[in-house]
């Protein structure tokens, strides 16, 4: 009973989605819903990375494009797209995503951090080897900077 108690508590959820082609994961416990993407409400003046305002019944809801953050170049959304709705700092925003698949169950063997914060400016917090492939961790919370989190704050 001991020896199961421990595997649970080195098990992780991650959500697998794709973000152009690419497949990436994130930590399914900061997703609070996935919706489908409706096209938003757009913002004049806004920053590239904002896709504009949705109303999530009743809660305005700002939409961060992530193909914008993750320098993917834009293309006519034919997939179905999904939004990500998620806390980051203190309010609700929806990540915008190419695709949601699924669900995975991972050892928290196969999840390894970066080396080092050098860069300064990557969005990922590190890789989970899934079977033969390497899928790069999302970190939610650097999709904004402290400086881009202000400015969406004085655009909606």
């Amino acid at each position: 009973m001991a020896g199961r108690l421990a595997a649970l508590h080195t098990r992780r959820k991650l959500l697998r989605l794709e973000i152009g082609e690419r497949p990436y994961v994130t930590e399914i416990e900061r997703i609070r819903e996935i919706v489908f993407y409706r096209p938003p409400i757009p913002v004049p003046h806004a920053p590239a990375f904002l896709d504009g305002l949705m109303d999530l019944r009743g809660t305005t809801l700002p939409l961060i494009d992530l193909r914008e953050r993750f320098g993917v170049p834009a293309d006519a959304r034919t997939r179905p797209t999904h939004i990500l709705v998620v806390r980051l700092g203190d309010r609700l925003l929806g990540l915008v995503v190419d695709r949601v698949s699924d669900v995975l169950d991972v050892d928290a063997e196969s999840l390894q951090a970066r080396e080092s914060d050098s860069d300064g400016g990557t969005m990922c917090r590190g890789v989970c080897r899934v079977m033969d492939a390497l899928l790069l961790v999302v970190d939610l919370d650097a999709v904004l900077g402290p400086d881009e989190y202000a400015m969406l704050s004085e655009v909606c």
